[in-house]
């Protein structure tokens, strides 16, 4: 297929000419269905001007088909129509991103459902079992050939998602470098020492021709610096930072501030993350730090929680008498505007009248189709719960950890920001986890 109709993945995408333009990046185009032109052109990196005075043709690798043959499972459980497409039955291995699984690339036809290895006569698609081929997970139906403990093997046809790089060279020679495939997470490759990347090449899996969706020119202008806000926002937070005071934080939040892409990683959590910063800038500091995170929950479901339940939000917010508290939410992405303006005055009560600072953190990007966007090119954020956020803030002088702004700045790195969430709907790797750790930072000054 091409780009234009890996609706599974990303939905329709819209034609390279649509997308924002580029400041300081070297011209890169599609010239057939795989090979790209880079140049002629020039951009000034890191104050040195890189020129390309003539066009260079490089040749791009289709994506590799992947061919599992007699993968067992111990039992198959029954199809639930009513589960996210990811949880509906047995997720085959090769397609399994972190817990859930990569949309669009299984080929749905290729499934075959067996009771034994090899050349087994195969069960019956919606007799003895069911598929949903968008998320490529599949259950017995009761009343089928499959027993409720029986194992099975499957037969299935799959490929990754890989991202190359077009470089030039410390020898003066334009490149293209092919990353490493992954089934949510495939990185830019490794540079060698002295070379400039240019641009970088999207090739998701069942990708069968490039378009100008694929191509994402390096911008190498730097983004403005954010002014810093916490001497007016959160004053209290800032003076205890810098007399070493006692400040007690909580992060408030949903998945993500439970970890949600780095799981059994502490260490990378963004909110942990911004502690050892804020650490490492006031030295004199004197930081506690609480997480109150309902995976799967939002705001108002904590809020509205039994008490001395497992999400408890006396307990574990207000009672802990922070000076601090940081609020991420993707979860509360449903609300429109004035739900947000409603919701979060309750919050804004609740948290001030407690004697509690106050930073919203606007989310990270999440699934296309559900964002409503057509590209992975997005500069700024569609969703009206962010524009929410930004205007409730503006209203009502709260700080704002604006990491949609980083989010939104990513394919002009280089980056499609799909390539970031682990599992490939809404939970953001290390490097995501850092987006919001970095726009937390920008609030504070440098001491």
């Amino acid at each position: 297929m091409s780009v234009a109709s890996l609706l599974p993945l990303l939905g329709s995408l819209c034609a390279a000419g649509l997308a924002p333009a580029l400041d300081n990046a070297m011209p890169i185009r599609v010239s057939a269905a795989w090979s790209v032109e880079a140049g002629p052109g020039a951009v000034l990196v890191d104050a040195k001007s890189v020129v390309l005075s003539e066009a260079v043709t490089l040749a791009v690798d289709p994506p590799v088909t992947i061919h599992v043959r007699d993968e067992q499972h111990s039992r198959v459980p029954v199809f639930n129509p009513k589960a996210g497409g990811w949880a509906k039955g047995v997720r085959p291995n090769g397609i399994i991103a972190q817990e859930c699984t990569s949309t669009g690339v299984l080929y749905p036809d290729s499934l075959r459902v067996k009771p034994a290895a090899g050349e087994s006569q195969p069960y019956m698609l919606n007799t003895d079992y069911a598929m949903d081929t968008f998320w490529g997970t599949f259950g017995r139906i009761e009343g089928g050939a499959i027993g409720e403990d029986q194992a099975v093997f499957i037969d299935y046809d799959h490929e990754l998602h890989r991202l190359d790089s077009i470089v030039l060279d410390a020898d003066g020679n334009v490149r293209l470098i092919a990353g490493i495939p992954h089934v949510a997470l495939p990185l830019p490759p490794e540079l060698p020492e002295g070379s400039v990347a240019l641009a970088n090449v999207w090739i998701p899996g069942r990708t069968t021709e490039l378009s100008g969706e694929n191509l994402y020119p390096i911008e190498h202008s730097k983004p403005a610096s954010r002014e810093p806000v916490a001497e007016r926002l959160l004053p209290k937070t800032l003076a205890k930072l810098r007399a070493g005071e006692p400040l007690t934080i909580v992060a408030w939040g949903d998945s993500v501030t439970n970890g949600g892409g780095v799981n059994g990683q502490p260490e990378l959590y963004y909110q942990n993350v911004f502690n050892k910063r804020l650490a490492e800038r006031f030295p004199e500091a004197d930081i506690t730090l609480y997480s109150a995170a309902w995976p799967g929950g939002n705001s108002k479901g904590y809020m509205t929680a039994p008490a001395g339940g497992a999400y408890d939000y006396a307990r574990d917010v207000l009672d802990r008498k922070p000076d601090l508290v940081t609020i991420e939410f993707v979860n509360d992405a449903y609300l429109d505007e004035a739900g947000v303006a409603a919701h979060y005055a309750k919050i804004l009560e609740n948290l001030r009248g407690i004697g509690a600072e106050v930073i919203l953190i606007t989310p990270h990007y999440v699934r296309p189709d559900w964002m409503n966007v057509d590209t992975l090119k997005v500069d700024e954020d569609p969703r009206p719960y962010v524009k929410g956020l930004r205007r409730f803030a503006r209203d009502n002088q709260v700080a704002v950890a604006d990491a949609s702004l980083g989010w939104g700045r990513l394919w002009r790195e280089g980056i499609p920001y799909m390539t970031l969430l682990g599992n490939a709907i809404n939970h953001p790797d290390a490097r995501g986890h850092r987006i919001f750790a970095d726009a937390l930072m920008a609030l504070f000054p440098e001491e």
